[in-house]
């Protein structure tokens, strides 16, 4: 039986977190793409310091253009015996750009082989009002998900690109994803769960910038019957994706997808869940850029009892939307959609 927690709220998810972190007896692993040098990374470090002083093994992954807190801010840290390392630290001027925005998104605690925590949180006082999707898992997940970190851990200095190694463990697959036009490991994926759909297809996401095979995928679908349930934040993080996002919502609402606003706060959830028999959430958003350029961490399963939480999650999220309006996307001016072309040509080269 798998024993586990879905988290809404950033307070809670990093409260519970620093709870098992004191308790921790053997190692602690924590990956994140953001991790600030504010009141919630100080809480974070000096609970890590603690437990290196206690001879527990700390591994720190930062993604080094993601991240405020730079390696002096845990000098204590590594003086205590804990390990930090930034993934793919800025200093090859003569690299490509599309190497370096090749970025570590991943979000990823994993202690002493019997508790992880995947999902969209990063570290970081700038979230605490967002909402997000954790999810802490109690027993034998963890060493599963602690080999996929020791893999990006040795990985990260260097561009060359390897293998990444299948993890299965019964009802879960994680999937690892790393830059890639050929192999889009979590875009063929969410792909072909999309084509499977009998049902119904539910999903949040805080960007919405679907590539060609996946818009075809929906429209597949929904002409099949599927209900298509997308939530988007009403107004991202992100500014210049909601522009981008418009070119696409209009047409597909038009073949049956139904998109909703979420309002009260920032959405930075990232889910799907199909005929509520399968579940895909972790640090992907659905966006190319997310699919091609980065490397992301997600959980695909089909566990009853967490599917009956998604599921309740991803509700108790729609409560708090207002529909798409296909009129007023129809009627938006000129100006607007001169805007939404220009910026979506540019996007294709970033």
């Amino acid at each position: 039986m798998v024993k586990f927690t879905v988290f809404s709220q950033p307070k809670k998810i990093y409260s519970k977190m620093l709870q098992d972190i004191k308790e921790a007896r053997k190692y602690i692993y924590l990956e994140t793409y953001i991790y600030n040098q504010d009141a919630i990374g100080a809480a974070f470090r000096d609970a890590l310091i603690k437990k290196a002083r206690q001879g527990v093994q700390v591994r720190l992954l930062l993604d080094s253009w993601g991240s405020t807190a730079k390696k002096k801010y845990f000098r204590s840290l590594i003086e205590a015996g804990g390990e930090v390392k930034y993934f793919r630290e800025l200093r090859y001027v003569l690299r490509a750009f599309n190497k370096n925005h090749e970025r570590n998104h991943r979000k990823l605690l994993v202690i002493d082989n019997r508790i992880s925590y995947v999902g969209s949180a990063n570290i970081t006082s700038s979230c605490l009002k967002w909402r997000e999707l954790v999810i802490r898992i109690r027993g034998s997940l963890s060493p599963t998900l602690a080999k996929s970190f020791k893999h990006n851990w040795r990985s990260s200095d260097h561009f060359a690109e390897e293998k990444v190694q299948e993890l299965l463990h019964h009802s879960f697959e994680i999937l690892q994803d790393l830059p890639s036009p050929l192999r889009r490991k979590t875009e063929r994926r969410y792909t072909s769960l999309i084509k499977q759909a009998k049902k119904s297809i539910f999903i949040i996401t805080p960007y919405f910038i679907p590539s060609v095979g996946i818009r075809r995928a929906f429209a597949e679908a929904a002409k099949n019957g599927v209900k298509i349930k997308i939530v988007i934040p009403h107004i991202s993080d992100v500014r210049i994706v909601d522009i981008v996002r418009n070119r696409y919502i209009g047409s597909l609402h038009k073949k049956g997808l139904e998109f909703y606003y979420y309002k009260p706060e920032t959405l930075h959830s990232k889910l799907l869940i199909v005929d509520e028999e399968f579940f895909l959430l972790g640090s992907s958003n659905l966006d190319y850029r997310s699919f091609l350029h980065q490397y992301e961490l997600n959980i695909l399963g089909k566990d009853k009892k967490i599917i009956i939480a998604l599921v309740d999650y991803f509700e108790k999220t729609l409560k708090n939307t207002i529909p798409f309006s296909y009129l007023e996307w129809k009627n938006r001016s000129s100006f607007i959609r001169t805007i939404e072309r220009l910026i979506a040509r540019i996007a294709k080269y970033l």
